[in-house]
């Protein structure tokens, strides 16, 4: 779902971030982001800048500690292989 919402430039090219918009993506005062501009469209995208990328692949190493600790340690034995 797209969320349109009109804002004003002002001096010093300053903006003030919708609320409910800074709540979709999780950002808040002190949040980095990255405004990407799209010269052919004229359009900005803006993304933030994630300060942790903790939780961000969710069960690609296993879904738990014990599964998570022996895909690892199978990695470290494989390493020793080569």
């Amino acid at each position: 779902m797209r969320d349109n919402v009109e804002v004003e430039l002002r001096r010093k090219n300053q903006l003030t971030w919708p609320d409910a918009i800074a709540r979709r993506m999780e950002v808040r005062e002190g949040s980095r982001l990255v405004i990407e501009y799209d010269p052919e469209r004229q359009e900005a995208r803006v993304r933030p800048i994630l300060e942790s990328y903790a939780g961000t692949l969710p069960d690609v190493y296993g879904q738990t500690p014990e599964e998570i600790a022996r895909y690892l340690e199978e990695e470290r034995q494989s390493w020793a292989e080569e």
